[in-house]
């Protein structure tokens, strides 16, 4: 029988949601990479929880509660595996090794902010306890910073 890692990994999905340090306009060499390795659709939002890990980043963790929204940014990548394996690395995301993950990588529906549209796209949830986590009760990131 398959375990959970080998059927995610044959997944094949070219849309990538962000909502925290990948997002356009943020200064790190894994945002620029994302830029560079895809094409951002615009603003989208997934359902679920935003929290933030001590002013540093932004964690998400599900929910079935539909008006819980994260906002944030839709990209289809061109070469999916490729990018999210090095994104893999700077969301310490390790697939084979949940126990071992701080975030991990899931393909959920997001809804474009221009067409409503729902659309299945990668993205990476918070992996560990919620303690001591603020919750980002707007789930939006970008506002929580300014």
């Amino acid at each position: 029988m398959d375990d959970l890692y080998e059927i995610e990994q044959r997944i094949q999905c070219d849309y990538l949601f962000v909502y925290g340090t990948l997002m356009s306009g943020m200064n790190n060499p894994f945002a620029r990479k994302l830029r560079q390795s895809a094409s951002c659709l615009g603003q989208a939002f997934a359902h679920g929880l935003l929290f933030d890990y001590r002013q540093e980043y932004p964690c998400a963790v599900a929910s079935i509660i539909r008006s819980n929204k994260i906002q944030g940014e839709l990209y289809q990548m061109t070469e999916a595996d490729t990018l999210l394996s090095d994104l893999d690395i700077y969301e310490d995301c390790r697939c084979k090794e949940p126990d071992r993950s701080l975030f991990m990588r899931c393909v959920v529906p997001v809804v474009s902010a221009r067409n409503k549209k729902e659309i299945q796209a990668w993205m990476y949830f918070w992996n560990h306890s919620l303690d001591s986590l603020e919750e980002i009760p707007h789930g939006n990131y970008r506002k929580h910073c300014s």
